[in-house]
């Protein structure tokens, strides 16, 4: 037991290390908590909800909030955890107000920890990093339109009563910040690229021979080594109170199935309960009902079952014979013809799951670091995902072609919206009479 309550503090220990700060959250981060919530004390729900609230949102990157309603806190918890998979119905049926459902909560959060690896994308995400990153995203998400959204589209009806104008508004200032964005990404990388090329043979790394941003301020302002040792010190107690939780992690499942096994036995006994219930108004049933009316009713049905199984019987014996003569009729000719219309398909259909396959294989959503090749053309970046293969870095203008391909489609795809859209307005203006529709000026 003591062994478990070390396997129990050390997770505590590399949660509460890895984001301090929040002490609503912080409160869950005791032993005690997780022995209550093993036996389904109500006084420890609210807590593990501020848990999962709080843990969810380091990981998904969306934080700060200041979200304090616990309703709202579970509604978000509820969401996440769906989305990550969990199937466990007896969790989304739990109330909103957060007095139930304490071992739940702890299923799920054992759930998280080893089926997104929750300890380790946190480590990752407040890992000190020291070369130059960026985020890389090549994947798309389509969203296909339902048939109840194109009927709409066709009929002219729009969903939301909005002003076209407040719209236009919205997609300027979209296309303004994008604008600012870009022009943003622009001046980084330009600098960057500045550090990179002036620095070079200075690092005394084997695989990159210039410094990083953050070595160039360090060398330039050696006041702030004191800032980055404690950065590292603080990451190194992260590091270690994580490797105390691996020699001790199977403790802890052990000690969760013990909390599964507590579970199933009480969801056994309630089971039971209702059994005798039901066993209890069964038996008034047949105290009022005769057991000649029994009979009765069973045969009656015995009956009926066994009418229909010879109908059954016989019509699939008319579909067999059927289904043979035609096959008897058809030459060899036609055989042929369907035999190779039928490879032809599942050959165009192997080709789309692999072309699918290819281009899923292409994309790429996580960071990069940039880096500057020996020959000083373009920037080269190797993801972390593919650090441990020397061939798995890729140069900018690999990524740069992926991202015209992606255009492309795209620029497909919103010409068959305009298309459809035009459709539907051609449909609405023929209804209206003495209406022009003139188009907007071409920029």
């Amino acid at each position: 037991m003591m062994k478990v309550k070390e396997a129990i503090a050390a997770l505590c220990k590399v949660l509460a290390g890895v984001c301090p700060g929040d002490g609503a959250a912080a409160s869950a981060l005791s032993p005690e908590i997780f022995r209550k919530a093993k036996f389904d004390r109500s006084e420890a729900t609210a807590e593990f909800w501020k848990l999962l609230h709080w843990l969810l949102r380091l990981v998904n990157e969306d934080w700060p909030c200041e979200v304090t309603d616990l309703s709202e806190q579970i509604v978000y918890v509820k969401a996440a955890v769906c989305y990550y998979g969990y199937g466990f119905m007896d969790f989304y049926q739990l109330p909103a107000d957060g007095t139930l459902g304490s071992r739940e909560l702890l299923l799920a959060f054992s759930w998280l920890l080893q089926r997104i690896h929750l300890l380790e994308q946190l480590l990752n995400l407040h890992r000190l990093h020291v070369e130059d990153q960026a985020s890389l995203c090549t994947c798309r998400q389509t969203i296909p339109i339902s048939s109840t959204e194109r009927l709409d589209i066709q009929d002219g009806r729009h969903p939301v009563g909005m002003d076209v104008r407040y719209l236009q508004c919205l997609q300027g200032k979209l296309r303004f910040r994008w604008r600012s964005l870009y022009s943003a990404q622009q001046e980084r990388c330009s600098a960057l690229y500045k550090i990179h090329l002036y620095t070079r043979g200075c690092s005394s790394s084997r695989s990159f021979d210039h410094l990083s941003a953050t070595e160039t301020r360090l060398i330039q302002d050696p006041k702030q080594y004191t800032e980055f040792v404690q950065q590292l010190e603080h990451e190194n107690m992260q590091l270690e109170a994580y490797l105390e939780w691996k020699q001790l992690e199977s403790l802890y499942w052990q000690w969760m199935q013990s909390v599964l096994s507590a579970k199933l036995q009480d969801t056994q006994e309630l089971l039971n309960v209702n059994v005798v219930s039901v066993t209890d108004h069964s038996l008034d049933q047949r105290r009022n009902f005769g057991e000649s009316d029994i009979f009765r009713e069973t045969d009656k049905l015995c009956g009926e079952l066994l009418k229909l199984q010879s109908e059954l019987q016989d019509r699939r014996t008319m579909k067999d014979e059927t289904i043979k003569d035609q096959e008897q009729g058809l030459g060899d000719l036609a055989g042929q013809h369907q035999v190779l219309f039928l490879t032809q398909h599942d050959l165009e259909q192997k080709l789309a799951a692999l072309q699918a396959r290819m281009n899923q294989k292409r994309r790429r959503h996580c960071r990069v670091r940039l880096a500057l090749k020996a020959n000083s053309t373009p920037i080269r970046t190797k993801p972390p995902s593919v650090q441990q293969h020397n061939s798995g870095s890729f140069t900018a203008s690999e990524v740069i072609t992926q991202l015209k391909d992606e255009a492309v489609a795209l620029k497909k795809e919103l010409q068959e919206l305009q298309q459809l859209s035009k459709e539907a307005l051609g449909d609405v203006l023929e209804k209206l009479d003495s209406v022009i529709c003139i188009p907007p000026m071409k920029r």
